[in-house]
């Protein structure tokens, strides 16, 4: 149960199930170019990146 509850609470899930929801949402509607959700889709994986390492940091005992 805890692990759930930290998975709920996690920002990189999150970030991760909206990236998977604009990626499905913009393949079919139409109107949106390729790189414009690819954009989209890399800057979300930039964000969860600089997210991890924080979390590392703070982890390793590097965040002051």
């Amino acid at each position: 149960m805890d692990v759930l509850k930290a998975l709920v609470r996690s920002r990189k899930f999150w970030l991760a199930v909206f990236a998977v929801i604009q990626a499905i949402v913009f393949q079919f509607v139409p109107g949106f170019s390729e790189e414009v959700w690819q954009s989209i889709a890399a800057l979300v994986m930039v964000l969860i990146g600089a997210i991890a390492v924080e979390d590392a940091a703070a982890k390793v005992g590097l965040k002051r």
